[in-house]
């Protein structure tokens, strides 16, 4: 199974699986939502709803950025400014949207307010992630951590982890708040209502220890903070014994040089879940298509993806990484900058399809 699962629609009627069953097709509780905010790239604008009775200085502010708006995209001013206060703010703000989005549907155009501004225009270009489930499998290092042998490689693998843990700030399914731990959750509590095959459920019990306790072993390595001060040494250190060792290699340089480069960069930090679609609050989070999880070869890859496509077909918007341009005064340039995004994706793709090419369904040791 490719562990980066396109998030499918699938029709009927959403409701609870009686069981994990054998052989079905592959594919969310609430929970709460990782944040990590610090200086501009990490900046929460809110919506514009209250003007605090600044009437005045909202107008004021608002048409300013309009014309600088308006110049730099070579749009007409809309002729909605002839309405009441605050109205016709809103009115421009969507027919701008509407102008944008004809140029470019990724582009929105909103109204942004912090500190220091109170109703400034600002476009926001979001990062296009394909709708796709971002799962990195925890199964095939766990059987290298096992293995004398592969030590060298295992211990490369925890690094890339460490990183992505620790400073990109990656779910791990085993933390008690995550999105797939409530998903593994209530697979359990199904698994312990089956009285229909006692073999198999016996043998989904057995699954879900080793996936608890083995998880729990890798994350304790994964958030030890030398893993991540070691990350550069261990990559240097790592001899290919093997030709097909040296894909991971590869793939760790790769991970090693984003870190260098970006070395406080969180996924999350170009995140802005309040700016689009405010008063909706039914949305895909990006910690719950983003995540470690456990595998997606063993007993529950049908029931877990099926659960999760039937979360998210409900859902009409997705949190994704987005570029804000404020227009409080005119822009060099509005292209945005998603180089550690496209890099970052690219990379867990690539780190998930190798582990998923070793996450063969065999017997653990005795934890």
């Amino acid at each position: 199974m490719a562990n980066t699962t396109a998030i499918r629609s699938i029709s009927g009627q959403i409701k609870p699986l009686t069981r994990c069953k054998r052989g079905a097709t592959q594919s969310y509780a609430e929970r709460t939502r990782r944040t990590n905010r610090n200086g501009f790239l990490r900046h929460q604008f809110k919506p514009f709803w209250q003007y605090n009775d600044n009437r005045a200085g909202a107008e004021r502010e608002f048409l300013c950025s309009l014309s600088i708006l308006c110049k730099y995209y070579e749009l007409p001013i809309p002729e909605t400014l002839e309405g009441s206060f605050p109205h016709y703010i809103y009115q421009t703000q969507q027919v701008l949207s509407e102008k944008l989005k004809a140029v470019d549907n990724k582009v929105s155009c909103i109204i942004a307010k912090d500190e220091r501004h109170i109703a400034t225009l600002a476009t926001l270009k979001r990062f296009d992630t394909n709708m796709t489930l971002y799962y990195i499998p925890v199964r095939p290092l766990w059987h290298w951590v096992q293995c004398s042998q592969s030590q060298p490689l295992a211990e490369l693998i925890i690094a890339v982890f460490a990183y992505l843990e620790q400073v990109v700030k990656v779910p791990y399914y085993t933390e008690q708040d995550s999105y797939l731990a409530s998903q593994y959750e209530t697979l359990e509590q199904w698994v312990n209502d089956d009285q229909e095959d006692e073999k198999y459920r016996n043998i989904q019990l057995d699954e879900l220890y080793t996936m608890q306790n083995a998880g729990l072993k890798i994350y304790q390595q994964i958030i030890e903070p030398q893993r991540l001060i070691d990350f550069e040494r261990v990559v240097q250190n790592f001899q290919c014994k093997e030709n097909w060792q040296n894909d991971w290699l590869e793939m760790a340089v790769k991970f090693l040089q984003l870190y260098m480069q970006y070395p406080e960069r969180s996924v999350f930090d170009h995140i802005h879940s309040d700016l689009l679609y405010p008063q909706d609050e039914d949305r895909i989070y990006a910690d719950q298509y983003i995540s470690f999880y456990w595998s997606g070869n063993d007993c529950f890859q049908d029931c877990l993806f099926e659960m999760i496509d039937n979360h998210f077909q409900e859902i009409a918007y997705m949190d994704e990484p987005a570029h804000v341009q404020l227009f409080d005064y005119p822009p060099l340039n509005t292209t945005p900058d998603f180089d550690f995004e496209t890099r970052l994706f690219e990379l867990i793709n690539e780190l998930s399809r190798l582990l998923n090419h070793y996450d063969h369904e065999q017997r653990e040791p005795t934890i």
